[in-house]
């Protein structure tokens, strides 16, 4: 496990992960980035708000992401059991006179 240092608002952080340096710096990046959208949106000055709504914002989109891919994952599955209904009965079909 290997020690990044980030920065997020100005203030350093130092983070320890498997993860290549490239991926932990992209998650600061985009921290700040969710955190720059709120203060251009909103009239929220105090910064340990503006860092709350950025979190509820990628919280939300974790979430939804996270929803999406469950109804993606059953919709496949449900697919590969009719297919697989489909190709026994071809089978049986075949090896009936």
């Amino acid at each position: 496990m290997k020690t990044y240092e980030v920065r997020i608002l100005g203030q350093r952080y130092k983070i320890r992960s498997d993860e290549g340096e490239e991926y932990i710096h992209g998650l600061a990046q985009y921290v700040n980035d969710q955190i720059a959208e709120v203060q251009r949106s909103s009239k929220t000055v105090a910064t340990h708000n503006v860092t709350i709504l950025a979190a509820l914002n990628i919280a939300d989109r974790y979430l939804k992401l996270r929803d999406r891919d469950a109804r993606l994952r059953q919709e496949v599955q449900d697919r590969v059991r009719r297919a697989m209904k489909l190709i026994r009965a071809g089978e049986s079909a075949e090896g009936k006179p």
